[in-house]
């Protein structure tokens, strides 16, 4: 996963949040290759590693963004229904696209936090020939700059 310019020893980026951002990618992925528009996907797990994962789908994209940090920031104490505690991490990915010095390319873009860090990041990963599945194509993931946390 893309962490932050920064060295291998002052990585902010904990074991278990890279985990958990690199299933959400690998999920993202998977749908992306198989021609299937995943929406908004959030991901947060507790200090436990307890999970929970939802997609945000009935809105525009926009929406649906601010649909999914919403849901973190009103759910900081956790989700009991799913056993899961306060959170401790998070991740929101979606399909957009960046600026390039080619022009725009399609990305999954990814914004992903731990408490504890002094800020959110985010990161993209370019990706080619949705829903072609053997042919599908994907780029090493790069950081895209910081984010304010939501929680």
């Amino acid at each position: 996963m893309a962490q932050p310019a920064m060295s291998d020893e002052q990585s902010p980026v904990s074991p278990e949040l890279d985990t958990m951002v690199c299933d959400l990618l690998d999920d993202f992925l998977n749908a992306l290759a198989e021609g299937e528009d995943p929406g908004v996907i959030l991901t947060v797990e507790d200090a436990h590693a307890n999970r929970y994962q939802a997609a945000f789908t009935e809105d525009g994209p926009q929406a649906c963004i601010e649909g999914a940090e919403h849901f973190v920031q009103t759910n900081v104490d956790g989700i009991q229904s799913d056993h899961v505690g306060p959170i401790d991490r998070y991740a929101i990915a979606y399909a957009g696209a960046v600026e390039l010095e080619e022009g725009f390319e399609d990305a999954i873009i990814v914004t992903f936090y731990q408490r504890g860090l002094a800020c959110a990041y985010s990161a993209y990963l370019l990706y080619a020939n949705a829903g072609q599945g053997e042919n599908f194509m994907w780029s090493d993931p790069e950081p895209a700059g910081e984010e304010p946390a939501l929680i």
